[in-house]
């Protein structure tokens, strides 16, 4: 009977690996940059992602999470690196796949540079095209069956003092970069939960010396509404 049970679950996981098939990129070409002379600028929010995925750009493993009903949408993929100076941004069609994770091949042609960044590098994953200016994100994870714990958001907080997330009943304060250049991001805020269920709102407060600037609130979900 172990034998029979044992042999079922090879053939599922077998299976389950035919079964999984990456999202189709639809930039062409792949679209990312390399200046070394830039100026702060962009979204507040800069990644939206796994512990798990932070280094994952450079193994190519990257994966974001989305239920059936995505399949055939387009999401669209940015990376940031902390100082500014590599960054791209990419579509694709979403695929099928038995758990939900949707690998994204990272066809990057400067893979020497991504790979000299590895965590430094801020990854987010929108829903619709790169130039929709959705406030809806798929989390960013890795590939494999490993299941991340925590949450990351990357901020560029233009200027802030203090910066605090809430989500899912959750109230963390942010950290703040203090080392190295931090031209695209320069808060990390965590979460050591990953929100179960999807829609959820993620609310962002910003203090520059006590002063509150405006409030940035985005939801994380797992397919578009």
């Amino acid at each position: 009977m172990r034998v029979i049970t044992a042999l079922l679950l090879c053939l599922w996981s077998v299976a389950s690996a035919q079964d999984s098939k990456p999202a189709k990129l639809l930039s062409d070409p792949f679209d990312e940059n390399y200046q070394p002379d830039v100026d702060v600028s962009g979204n507040v929010i800069v990644g939206v992602m796994t512990n798990l995925a932070r280094g994952a750009i450079a193994s190519d493993e990257i994966a974001l999470l989305a239920n059936a009903a995505a399949v055939g949408k387009s999401a669209c993929l940015t990376a940031s690196s902390q100082d500014g100076i590599y960054t791209s941004r990419n579509v694709y069609e979403l695929t099928a796949n038995p758990d939900g994770r949707v690998p994204l091949p990272y066809k990057s042609k400067m893979k020497k540079v991504v790979k000299q960044y590895r965590d430094e590098i801020a990854l987010a994953a929108t829903t619709g095209d790169c130039d929709s200016g959705s406030t809806y994100y798929y989390l960013v994870d890795k590939t494999g069956s490993v299941q991340a714990t925590k949450l990351y958001v990357y901020l560029n907080s233009f200027g802030a003092t203090d910066a605090y997330i809430q989500a899912g009943g959750s109230d963390e304060a942010c950290e703040f970069i203090s080392e190295g250049r931090r031209t695209s991001f320069d808060f990390i805020c965590t979460l050591d939960a990953i929100p179960a269920e999807r829609p959820v709102v993620v609310t962002i407060d910003r203090e520059r010396f006590g002063r509150a600037q405006p409030r940035v609130e985005f939801q994380i979900v797992d397919v578009q509404p």
